[in-house]
């Protein structure tokens, strides 16, 4: 019995590292993909920045509304391993699609396709990485060894992005190509996670899902707080094409991507030792102060200015991203319709951004865009400070 259970313990351990590399593949073909949408949809195929607003609205919605299901059910069921085949192999094979777009409308149809796969896999997903941890007052650090392993990945396709766009140019046929070629790292990641993830037991929970989780004080005002300062938070698909504002070319917006994506990579240990040993309103005060500077530097309208801001943005990304997700883990009754309640959340709260700074972008101009964030944040965290009594 007791060689059973340590072989069971050795399992859920080893869940971590294959799932990261699960994330590891994952992320290189996403970082193939993803930074090259809004250029081919605004440059290559001639859409406004309104159009990609609208992209990211649609897709943040489809990628995020649909979690909360995804969790209800692998709390139903005490499984994760199929939704995250499922979820994984929707994405994989959705990616290389992009190649046969040509228009935002199939831009938004196999993005959703895409996210969908997304939606499928994240609340399972988090929660079997929350089962796999013995110590939960160590729950942050090991979510911080798994978010280095997704930065690896992003920085490597990034390089590759990098490498075949400075050799080749930025043709719509190297676009086309590009897109193709992401079948490669997405297959490697089902492999990986039909082969060695080892599903955790749990017992299915036969409660509807009636979302108690709202009568939950804390995990109310953390989401509540989250959310909120996800509504004026820039895109990073913004953030790429403001590059191009400057005068920046391809190549050069992605060697500063890379920087961003590599001090993610960096301080992902650091920031998970930093969520086990500080309380959630030092968490989310440090975010979101990352994420008002990172704004407000937007607004003196330099390079200098932006580069510091897209980094303070990463450090921004990463806090509040790691922040949320260990506080549910280890608070949660119900992980996985907790993970999905908070993806909900966020689906309502960035689409209605990603649509809004797009129109005003397109209609108004950037700098209107960029105050309105700017002002936006301010209030966000008047609202946090000001209601900081629930997240204690």
């Amino acid at each position: 019995m007791e060689t059973r259970e340590a072989l069971g313990q050795q399992n859920q351990q080893s869940n971590f590292f294959w799932m990261g590399m699960v994330s590891f593949f994952t992320d290189m073909a996403s970082s193939i993909v993803v930074p090259l949408m809004p250029f081919f949809l605004v440059l290559i195929l001639d859409q406004g920045i309104d159009k990609l607003g609208l992209v990211l609205a649609i897709t943040t919605l489809v990628s995020y509304l649909l979690r909360i299901l995804a969790g209800i059910f692998a709390d139903r069921r005490g499984r994760n391993k199929p939704f995250l085949i499922l979820g994984y192999g929707l994405s994989a094979i959705s990616k290389p699609l992009f190649g046969m777009a040509d228009g935002w409308g199939s831009i938004a149809a196999f993005r959703s396709s895409e996210r969908l796969g997304k939606a499928i896999r994240s609340a399972p997903k988090d929660k079997l990485l929350s089962a796999s941890v013995q110590q939960k007052n160590h729950l942050g650090k090991s979510l911080g060894h798994h978010k280095t392993l997704e930065k690896i990945g992003e920085v490597l396709g990034l390089l590759i992005l990098l490498a075949t766009i400075s050799y080749f140019g930025m043709s719509e046929s190297v676009f086309r190509s590009l897109f193709l070629a992401s079948i490669i790292p997405g297959v490697l990641a089902i492999l990986v996670l039909i082969m060695f993830i080892q599903d955790t037991q749990g017992l299915p929970q036969k409660a509807s899902p009636s979302f108690s989780i709202l009568l939950e004080p804390k995990l109310r005002g953390v989401i509540a707080a989250f959310v909120i300062i996800t509504l004026f938070t820039f895109n990073e698909a913004f953030y790429l094409l403001l590059g191009n504002e400057y005068g920046l070319e391809l190549n050069e917006i992605l060697m500063i991507l890379i920087l961003v994506k590599g001090t993610q990579m960096l301080i992902g240990k650091s920031i998970g030792r930093f969520v086990d040993s500080y309380s959630i309103k030092i968490q989310l005060g440090l975010g979101y102060g990352a994420g008002l500077c990172s704004l407000l530097l937007l607004l003196t309208s330099t390079f200098e200015a932006y580069l510091a801001s897209f980094l303070l943005f990463g450090i921004h990304e990463i806090i509040m991203l790691m922040t949320i997700r260990t506080f549910i883990g280890k608070k949660a009754s119900d992980k996985g319709t907790a993970y999905g309640f908070l993806y909900f959340a966020i689906a309502i709260f960035s689409a209605l951004s990603a649509y809004v700074i797009g129109l005003i972008w397109q209609v108004y101009g950037v700098d209107t865009a960029l105050q309105v964030s700017a002002i936006g944040m301010l209030l966000a965290g008047f609202v946090l400070f000001k209601h900081r009594a629930h997240t204690q």
